[in-house]
């Protein structure tokens, strides 16, 4: 277009002639679309993350009640059920022990017979013969005595059936063999330990807390656990209201279970340190973590996103407190947070809970 053109369009213009030429405004953008919910108040209790311990509630030591040879232990990583063999003696001396007492059982039963029979014969002819009185009274007192002869050698014998049936080292419960401790050939005495069995499905988990928080938990709560890929809700199983003089710690147990944690696994445990108090929530994810700095971003009536800043509290399951210019009821951006700017227009779509 030349200048004499130019001029004649601005004249048109000017004049009403033709329509102007819109122009678009510095910095216009359409609005973007977010999911919101409304900030609400709840009881948030203190808690503090302290560490864990996947542990089995079933972890033995499996000892010997019998001396003897080992013949065979089963290897690491097997897989037993309860009453299952875990390892054998040899039963050999023991086997010929069970002969030699059967042999002093046979013998004494046979004596017993005799000495009956005898106080039977004695007895009638004491009932005429004064004399045969003296010879009633020996043989009642040994066939007495031999009677319990007869006893102690049945409970040697019993005591030797005992002994062979323990050179079979039996599985207390379902379990996985982690450990031998010794090996097929060696003698062990009564009382070494020959293997370790973990019952991997019987899970626990042990915490190291402060002294305090026995003020504050107590068997039954609940508290959340997390091992880094995986966070859950489980119950305080038992407390142990005795701190190490040391460590100023003390125990507590948590029922585990429905998880494929690994027994050893490193957790964290949120325990409660103090009382709940009243206080401002909103869920987690509506919390922008940026820079260092904590904001959240509250919808203005003329749908608009004003960026808060926050200070971040305790946490309620999904909600967490924060302290800032929000109060309960204010409408806060849980979706699409993470590509707004400070006074940015937004269209709410949906629930931003759903």
């Amino acid at each position: 277009m030349n200048m004499n053109a130019f001029r004649a369009t601005v004249i048109a213009i000017a004049l009403g002639l033709l329509p102007p030429i819109p122009v678009l405004a510095q910095g216009q953008q359409p609005p973007s679309p977010v999911g919101v919910v409304e900030a609400r108040r709840e009881l948030v209790t203190p808690a503090r993350w302290v560490p864990g311990t996947v542990i089995s509630r079933e972890d033995s030591r499996i000892a010997s009640e019998v001396a003897g040879i080992l013949v065979s232990v089963l290897e690491v990583g097997t897989q037993v059920k309860k009453g299952e063999p875990l390892a054998r003696l040899n039963d050999r001396e023991l086997q010929l022990q069970l002969r030699n007492d059967n042999a002093q059982v046979a013998r004494l039963a046979t004596q017993l017979e005799y000495l009956k029979r005898q106080v039977q014969r004695v007895a009638k002819l004491a009932e005429s013969n004064t004399a045969a009185m003296a010879n009633l009274d020996e043989n009642t007192a040994q066939r007495d005595m031999l009677e319990q002869e007869l006893k102690a050698a049945e409970v040697a014998r019993d005591r030797t059936l005992y002994s062979i049936e323990r050179t079979r080292i039996l599985a207390p419960f379902d379990g996985v063999v982690v450990e031998r401790v010794r090996m097929p050939g060696e003698f062990i005495d009564r009382g070494e330990q020959v293997v370790r069995l973990v019952n991997t499905a019987a899970l626990e988990i042990r915490v190291q807390a402060p002294l305090d928080v026995v003020r504050h938990v107590q068997a039954g709560d609940t508290v959340a656990v997390t091992n880094d890929k995986q966070q859950l809700q489980t119950k305080v199983h038992s407390v142990v209201p005795v701190g190490d003089e040391v460590s100023r710690m003390l125990e507590l147990r948590l029922a585990l279970s429905g998880t494929d944690w690994i027994i050893g696994e490193p957790v964290r445990v949120a325990v409660s340190h103090g009382a709940p108090t009243e206080s401002v929530t909103v869920p987690r994810d509506s919390v922008v973590l940026r820079e260092g700095e904590a904001f959240v971003y509250k919808v203005l009536p003329d749908n608009t996103a004003r960026k808060v800043g926050v200070t971040v509290g305790e946490g309620a399951g999904d909600q967490v407190s924060i302290k800032g210019d929000i109060k309960v009821g204010d409408r806060i951006v849980i979706r699409g947070a993470e590509r707004l700017q400070d006074g940015a227009p937004i269209t709410i779509i949906g629930n931003g809970a759903a």
